[in-house]
């Protein structure tokens, strides 16, 4: 096999491929249909026809295939009419079952046009690829534009998927009527909940219920509005928002009054302790000067004597806001397998890993790790957005992905993944995974759309065609567990769950997989490698209540039910 890449768009030679480049430094696609095995890499410069160089290449199987097209997922994110000052950073995509059939649904937003809402058929024509068609109209939701993030929730804890979409302006709360008129169709009710706030850019929210009374409270996550003129930003606050009887009040004043004054991306409501409550974390873009902060933790320390919820501002001494970051995404996994959550987060240059000492603080462990990537060969530096801790090849820990993109399309950023090869060891198999996508990737959702076991991503990227990324690492065993809820946190999110089998225990912390403007699956999804039975299985609920379950069999997707109170 011969490949050949001339840096100028020149051909040389008549090769079995040919790969043109008008830019000398960048990631560029070998295409699809290319056979395994060994190729030699011819490369020269136009001009030069003495610059030639061979490299030898080995072609190996992918590990993740882009399905858009034969899933009727294909389009290409809108972009039109957003301001010229304003970063290429919000595009927006979410996984979740509006529908009830048991299937992950996409919602996928755009700035210029509304968002689109992708019904899962399932694979109706046998061809391995599940089918998407698009309901938006019929659901409720035409011409809801100018998007920046999205996440389904169950808000009212009826049983259905409700749907959250930031933006740049207003953002919209949407009630799912699928299980109070029988029909999967969507309601704004924005207004009456009290969340029609003007004048912001939602990038994140964390649902979850922070203060006990079993229905799901609210952070948002704003960045700048943009910036009109040189020297000139309007703040969009975050706000911190109490759910009191299906109606959301404002309590940003519970966490300081210096709250909210940064610029983030996301955040995540967890119990860092392991102390029985929910505690926050802001991942901040620190641009520096006024407006830069690094990110936030707030330590949940309970009801007050006035009655106000108190939180003790922690970010310092936990080590997660001791550093000039620029976070952006965030996600959230026991790494190292002591039964406590830690922190990934997304950046400018180094990607960063930090684990939880059980003590309320974390350690920075990105470089030991060898998932830092810095920069890239040629010098360019790493940009990295969303982030994702799962187990994708079902081997029993949890690996890291990265989407990549540049901030004002100065040239291809390729994602980032990193295979955990255990003892928090990490291999960079970008290339070999072939998720070195050099679109400018921003938002991305994780779910399993195929029900194979073998969880698949949803990647959003800027003025680019969606990336839907179907994993085929299946072979090992798995479990994926939904957990049902109490009341109004029907969705269980703040549970825990430890899954033990002869290796050890695995210990997953429910939330909504906030990544960077998405929410993808909430199950937990443990991998098992090739252990076929379950020793014990336990659940923390939120509400303290601790119930071992009775171990089901592996390779399936189970639902457990939060006993009476």
């Amino acid at each position: 096999m011969e490949l050949t890449f001339d840096l100028d768009g020149v051909p040389l030679g008549e090769p079995d491929e040919h790969i043109f480049a008008e830019d000398p430094i960048g990631v560029w696609r070998v295409p699809l249909d290319t056979p395994l095995g060994d190729a030699t890499l011819y490369v020269r410069w136009a001009d030069d026809p003495d610059s030639a160089a061979e490299i030898p290449l080995e072609i190996t199987a992918p590990r993740f295939v882009d399905v858009a097209e034969p899933t009727g997922l294909a389009q290409t994110h809108d972009a039109t009419g957003s301001p010229a000052e304003c970063a290429e950073s919000h595009t927006g995509v979410a996984m979740g079952d509006y529908d009830g059939d048991a299937l992950p649904d996409v919602y996928v937003g755009n700035v210029g046009t509304s968002g689109r809402l992708f019904r899962n058929l399932g694979n109706i024509d046998a061809d391995s690829e599940p089918d998407f068609v698009d309901v938006t109209d019929d659901a409720g939701l035409g011409g809801v534009d100018s998007v920046a993030m999205a996440t389904f929730v169950d808000l009212e804890g009826d049983g259905d998927q409700d749907l959250f979409i930031g933006r740049r302006g207003t953002n919209r709360m949407f009630e799912n009527r699928r299980v109070p008129d029988g029909t999967p169709t969507y309601v704004d009710v924005t207004a009456a909940l009290g969340l029609d706030l003007d004048s912001q850019r939602t990038m994140g929210v964390a649902f979850g219920d922070y203060d006990g009374d079993e229905d799901l409270d609210l952070y948002e996550v704003n960045h700048a509005f943009c910036y009109p003129e040189p020297g000139f930003e309007i703040r969009a606050e975050d706000h911190l928002y109490r759910n009191d009887g299906g109606v959301f009040f404002e309590h940003t004043n519970e966490l300081s009054p210096s709250a909210g004054n940064s610029v983030g991306f996301s955040a995540a409501w967890v119990d860092l302790e392991r102390d029985g409550d929910q505690d926050l974390i802001v991942i901040n873009d620190d641009v520096g000067g006024d407006i830069g902060d690094p990110n936030e933790v707030w330590r949940n320390d309970g009801q007050g004597d006035t009655g106000a919820w108190t939180f003790t501002d922690v970010s310092l001494s936990s080590g997660l806001g001791d550093g000039s970051w620029h976070g952006m995404g965030i996600a959230l996994g026991d790494v190292d397998g002591d039964g406590f959550v830690d922190v990934a987060f997304s950046n400018i240059r180094e990607n960063v890993l930090m684990l939880n000492q059980g003590d309320g603080t974390f350690e920075d462990v990105s470089a030991a790790a060898g998932i830092e990537r810095a920069e890239f060969p040629w010098g360019r530096d790493s940009i990295t957005w969303a982030t994702h801790l799962w187990d994708h090849d079902n081997d029993g820990d949890l690996d890291l992905y990265f989407s990549g993109g540049t901030l004002q399309a100065t040239g291809p950023v390729s994602d980032a993944f990193f295979d955990n090869v255990g003892d928090v060891d990490f291999v960079d198999l970008t290339w070999e995974s072939a998720l070195a996508d050099p679109a400018h990737g921003k938002a991305s959702a994780l779910g399993d759309f195929d029900r194979d076991g073998a969880w698949d991503l949803v990647t959003a990227a800027w003025s680019d065609e969606l990336r839907v990324w179907r994993n085929l690492a299946i072979g090992n065993h798995y479990l994926d567990i939904e957990l049902v809820g109490r009341a109004g946190n029907r969705d269980g999110l703040g549970a825990i769950v430890e899954l033990t089998t002869d290796v050890g225990t695995q210990t997953c912390f429910h939330t909504q997989r906030p990544s960077l403007g998405a929410g993808g699956e909430t199950a937990c999804h443990f991998g098992l490698g090739s252990e076929t039975e379950i020793t014990t299985l336990r659940i923390f609920w939120p509400d303290g209540t601790i119930q071992d379950v009775t171990p089901p069999a592996v390779d399936q997707r189970v639902a457990f039910t939060q006993p009476p109170a």
